[in-house]
């Protein structure tokens, strides 16, 4: 189960920022129905910590009743409070989620063995796979591998996110892992790379705007079809300079309105992009219609 594409969805709000149901079950239908493994929601681009408690339940309700196929739902559960965490991870896996994917208590940094007692907590209050999400740009410091590996051998952890950012970090979770554990990629130009080394699958942003792509390209690299793997991660590159073209997470909200037709409202501190940075994502991503054009 813990294997393939994960696809880290946008939150879709109104136009005056309040959450909408309505906007995010279509979205999540639309990226299910392309072949998608897993559906990830209220990650880093889900503006984890600007949905509120109820909302989330709103969220994931609406998620798991729009999912086709073989796609499941993963629901990211981490908190600065291990009290909360927990809370989120029995609310998450009462709603029916696949998964759940944890960022190490950010805001303050505990200490190794905190963060060990904060994920032994998940665990005993959990059923279902929990990942660690390794993240340092969000949670302020990184997650040691060793740390993972022995919580993985006291059979706490199922597997590992790492969105550090460096392939080097990707191949730090995968040496010395114990049998079984499942590694991610969170970066996507590192996808056929950190698959062709061993990880289990990849987090694509990117597949929100081109959904078939991401699942043609996490296919090739497990099915080790390295010159085609090569060939989408270029592809794959070039979609997310358009993305980062713009402000987080706004630009990749404004890319899925402008490719996908999915609407989405913005809820402070996150706006819409100015018309300026419009034109810098587009400037980036209109080129790439013709070579997309299989895929959209």
């Amino acid at each position: 189960m813990l294997r393939g594409l994960v696809v880290p969805v946008p939150t879709l709000f109104g136009e005056e920022g309040e959450f909408d149901a309505g906007r995010n079950g279509p979205f999540v239908r639309g990226i299910s129905a392309a072949g998608v493994d897993h559906v990830f929601v209220l990650s880093a681009v889900g503006e984890i910590a600007s949905v509120e408690e109820a909302e989330r339940r709103l969220l994931l309700e609406s998620t798991i009743e729009s999912l086709t196929g073989k796609s499941d739902a993963w629901v990211g559960v981490g908190a600065p409070s291990t009290r909360l965490a927990v809370r989120f991870a029995q609310s998450a896996e009462e709603r029916g989620a696949g998964a759940l994917v944890a960022v190490p208590p950010y805001f303050l940094h505990p200490t190794s063995e905190a963060v060990a007692h904060y994920y032994r907590a998940l665990r005993d209050g959990s059923k279902i796979p929990l990942l660690a999400a390794n993240l340092p740009a969000f949670a302020g410091y990184s997650l040691a591998p060793e740390l993972v590996h022995r919580l993985a051998r006291e059979r706490v952890l199922d597997g590992v996110v790492d969105a550090a950012g460096f392939l080097t970090s990707v191949e730090g979770f995968l040496g010395g892992a114990p049998e079984g554990f499942a590694v991610f990629s969170g970066v996507d130009g590192l996808a056929a790379d950190a698959i062709g080394r061993g990880a289990g699958g990849a987090l694509l942003e990117t597949a929100n705007v081109v959904p078939r792509l991401a699942v043609a390209l996490v296919r090739a690299a497990l099915a080790h079809e390295t010159a085609r793997a090569s060939e989408l991660q270029g592809l794959v590159d070039r979609v997310a300079g358009a993305m980062r073209a713009g402000p987080f997470p706004s630009a990749t909200k404004f890319l899925v309105s402008q490719v996908r037709g999915a609407s989405s409202g913005f809820r402070a501190p996150y706006e819409a992009l100015t018309a300026a940075e419009e034109r810098a994502v587009m400037a980036e991503f209109d080129p790439l219609r013709g070579l997309l054009h299989a895929y959209l």
